[in-house]
């Protein structure tokens, strides 16, 4: 579904951290890389049953406390966690920009932001290297909406009219949090498990 992208040079890279060196550029490579077992790549399992009330919050909050800034980090792209932003690009040419959450703009929410992507538990991880040694790193989680529908039948998910004609298309009907159990879904008997950050997104497949 999401595959790793990998961009040299001056570019931002999609789904994997990066950062920029002055006077080093040139050699700065960007590359994006999915998570295993991420909720990008697996759906939590189905159930017929779920309790009638739930809790739902419109996005997924951040819970790293005293994680450096893309700015202590020197990274291209200037967020904090809570953020959003726009990854795309393709394998050898990626790109990274600033997006507001919840918008056509928006595809991933900044959960954390590490020195290094080994360090993410996220759907993507996007980070920026020199000569093969991270800058710093950004774990991505896509930004998931209640009432908007995502595709995630691209490199990237992607968010659609929910009348689209989607590849792999979701859409969200309840993120809950203090959860990770997907029988708490009150709406769909379905969803995405995160089960570091506590968060059920329950969402039906259309």
């Amino acid at each position: 579904m999401i595959i790793l992208r990998r961009a040299a040079g001056i570019a931002v890279a999609a789904v994997a951290a990066v950062s920029l060196i002055a006077g080093c550029s040139a050699d700065v490579e960007l590359r994006a890389v999915p998570e295993a077992g991420s909720a990008s790549s697996t759906t939590a399992s189905s159930t017929t049953s779920a309790p009638s009330t739930s809790r739902t919050t419109t996005s997924a909050p951040s819970t790293t406390s005293g994680s450096p800034s893309a700015s202590d980090l020197d990274l291209e792209v200037d967020v904090e966690i809570g953020d959003c932003v726009l990854l795309g690009g393709t394998v050898d040419d990626a790109t990274i920009d600033n997006a507001t959450c919840g918008t056509f703009d928006s595809n991933y929410l900044v959960v954390d932001i590490v020195t290094t992507s080994d360090e993410c538990n996220s759907d993507q991880s996007y980070y920026e290297s020199v000569r093969g040694n991270e800058l710093g790193a950004l774990c991505l989680d896509i930004d998931w909406q209640v009432d908007d529908c995502m595709d995630l039948g691209g490199e990237d998910p992607k968010r659609i009219d929910c009348s689209d004609t989607a590849v792999e298309g979701e859409k969200v009907t309840e993120i809950l949090t203090d959860t990770t159990d997907v029988n708490d879904c009150s709406i769909s008997d379905s969803g995405f498990v995160y089960e570091e950050r506590e968060i059920v997104v329950c969402s039906d497949t259309f």
